[in-house]
Order: structure tokens, then sequence, then C-alpha cells
């Protein structure tokens, strides 16, 4: 089998090429810090590393959501707090104030630190979130959730819409409280703010009689005890929520570290590995040039 010169020409000049392009995906490989730059690097994993890259890109997604809801849950349980405590304060003025020995002037003194009570609980319900919405909101609100009647001196009416926001991909969190729910309990009946008012106008009539006043103070109490069950349950229910959400989060750290790790296995450059492979290469292409610049001068006149 005869070989000849040109055939020689061309397996050196592709020996050249093949280690040239090895040398600039290698150096490319050192460039980007990426073992993979393009899916015919290896395509399997490429392919590998995309679903890794989508997976973390919904884990990061999740953990921003899950740290907005802890966020909107923790003003809501301060502001559950505040309120529990502002109605505490307006239960012990309701029992002082059934002490038969009072003077009106007292009952009177009374009523105006019950209003002042209710006024601060009011403000804790129209509380806004810091994130251009209402803690008490239920499922949105444009304007305050509460808001006086009119009908009534010292009504509330909630002109929310009730129930609650809620994010989460995987599990969803509450991003506000019911409000109407929490601070009116169910309709016709329980509202804190009616009951604060109506003991407070009671207490302001000097004409009432006592059995009339005891009635008013039993119905006030519990009013004010219903109330303050049902900030204790949504306050339980909204700590549960932060419990759950402390826990999923440590969960999605720990599940974003090791998709990091994998990825990095598969794709990160190994520049230890690479450097060697760049010198063997370097080896081999100056080989080759050497043979390729001998063949070049070879000719019939060399033999004669």
């Amino acid at each position: 089998m005869r070989i000849s010169t040109a055939l020689y020409h061309q397996r050196a000049i592709e020996s050249i090429n093949e280690r040239s392009s090895a040398m600039a995906r290698l150096q490319e490989q050192l460039t980007t810090g990426k073992r993979i730059n393009r899916a015919s690097d290896d395509p399997i994993g490429a392919a590998e590393s995309e679903r890794i890259r989508a997976s973390s890109a919904r884990m990061a997604m999740e953990s921003r959501m899950m740290s907005f809801a802890t966020s909107m849950l923790s003003q809501a349980d301060g502001a559950l707090a505040g309120a529990s405590d502002s109605l505490q304060t307006a239960r012990e003025l309701m029992i002082s104030a059934g002490n038969g020995s009072l003077q009106a002037e007292d009952r009177k003194s009374i009523a105006v630190q019950l209003r002042n009570s209710r006024d601060e609980l009011l403000a804790i319900a129209n509380q806004r979130d810091g994130a251009g919405g209402y803690i008490f909101g239920g499922q949105g609100s444009a304007t305050a959730p509460f808001a006086a009647t009119g009908t009534l001196p010292g009504s509330v009416v909630f002109q929310a819409t009730g129930g609650t926001q809620q994010t989460g991909i995987d599990m969803p969190f509450d991003t506000t409280v019911d409000g109407g729910g929490v601070f009116l309990g169910t309709p016709g009946g329980g509202s804190v703010f009616d009951a604060l008012e109506t003991l407070a106008r009671q207490l302001d009539d000097e004409t009432i009689d006592g059995a009339s006043l005891r009635a008013g103070l039993d119905a006030a109490l519990g009013a004010t005890d219903a109330g303050l069950d049902r900030l204790l349950k949504a306050r339980t229910a909204a700590g549960e929520q932060l419990r759950i959400m402390e826990s999923r989060t440590r969960l999605l750290e720990s599940g974003e570290l090791q998709a990091a790790g994998r990825l990095a296995d598969i794709s990160a450059t190994d520049y230890a590995k690479v450097v060697s492979e760049m010198q063997t290469n370097q080896l081999a292409v100056d080989a080759a040039m050497r043979t390729y610049a001998q063949i070049s001068r070879l000719s019939l006149f060399d033999y004669l």
C-alpha cells in the first residue's frame, strides 16, 4: 500500500487542527470556569445541569415567597399581641366599672378609657403591612379595611373581602389575616368595637339603673372574652405557619446547597485536570508541527 506525500500532509494538518480545537475548548473551560459551555460538550451533563438549574430557580422563588410571608405573618403576630393587650386592658376596666361604689364621674372616666382602647384597637385593625396593603385586609383592600358606618356612633364595619391572601408554590402560606373574623366575629354580634362603645354609652348615662348596667357589663365582658379568644386563635394559627415556614426554609436551603454542589460536580471546571490536558495537547501540537515541517521538506531529490 502506497501512502503519498499529500496524505502525510493531510494527516499532519488534521492532527494539528484537532489538537488546536482541543486546546481552544480547554482554554474556554479555564476562562469561563465551566466544563460544559454548550450542549455538544456533554449532552447528558448539559441536560442534567438544566434540570438542576430549573429546580434551583424554583426553590429560590419559593424561598423568596416564604420570606415575604414570614415578614407579613411576623407583623400580624405583633399586631395580634398588641390587640390582645389593648382588649385585656379594656376588660380590666369593665371589671372595675362593676364596682357599686363608683360615682357617675368615675364611670364617665372609665367610659373615656374604654373609647381610648376602642380607638387603639381600630388603629391596630387598620395597620399597614409595609408592602402597600393591610395586615388585617383579608383578601386585599385598597383602603383601610375597617371604617365607621355613620349609622351608630362608634359602630365599625369591615369593608374588605373576608378570607386571606396567600403565597407559596408547594405549600400555601397566609400573608394577611381575616380582620373581619377576628375583630367583628360572626355577623350580628361579637364585635369588640360595638361592645366597647355600647358599654361606654351606658357608663356615660347617669340615669341608668344598676340592673341595666350589670346586664351591659355582662354583655360587654362576653363579647370581649370572645374577641380575646379569636385573637388568641389567630395568633396561634400565625405562629404555627411561622414554625412550618422556618422548617421549610431550612429544608430549601439544604436543597439549594445540594443542587449547587451537584451542579458544580457536573459542569464546573476541574482546573488541575484541564491544565494537565492542556500541557499534553501542547506537546502533541508541537510534535505534530515538527512532523509536518519535516514532511513538507521531503521530495524525490532527497533520495538521489
